[in-house]
């Protein structure tokens, strides 16, 4: 008999687990904002050629600019998109944080904080960063704002 009681609770607090997982990782806003507010410096690269740098955005009003222009609010957490192509690569930097005991230098070094991988003809990116790795559809302003080569080539 306890056995069968054991194994109903076990069967219950699963199905309850698997439930409550669906329910929360349905499609919805980004609301945790990923900082990328922070930025201070952004790299522009192709899918193709990784390491050529396209582009440099580094003057502050640019730079905040482009991440007011990413409307981070609608974006829509979605699964991998399967067939499409990857096209640009936009590397986020911040300056890195002096820690407790570190000498206070004027020359601190950037830190990449996120990375955001846009795909072609698509509106879906990859934002990557320390602690996330997720796929997003934008809006079709965003997508076409990304995927404009006049942005890449400053």
């Amino acid at each position: 008999m306890m056995k069968k009681v054991c194994m109903i609770f076990i069967f219950i607090f699963i199905f309850v687990s698997v439930l409550l997982f669906g329910c929360s990782n349905e499609k919805k806003d980004l609301k945790g904002d990923p900082g990328l507010d922070k930025s201070e410096k952004i790299e522009v690269s192709s899918e193709e050629n990784p390491e050529l740098v396209l582009s440099v955005i580094d003057n502050q009003d640019e730079v905040n600019e482009f991440v007011n222009t990413l409307e981070i609010n609608k974006w829509r957490i979605v699964d991998t998109p399967s067939t499409s192509t990857k096209e640009y690569i936009y590397k986020m930097y911040q300056e890195d944080t002096v820690k407790l005991g570190e000498p206070n230098t004027d020359e601190k070094g950037l830190k990449q904080i996120a990375t955001i991988i846009t795909y072609k003809d698509s509106p879906y990116i990859e934002l990557r960063t320390k602690k996330l790795h997720l796929y997003f559809k934008v809006p079709k302003d965003v997508a076409e704002y990304l995927s404009n080569k006049e942005n890449q080539k400053h």
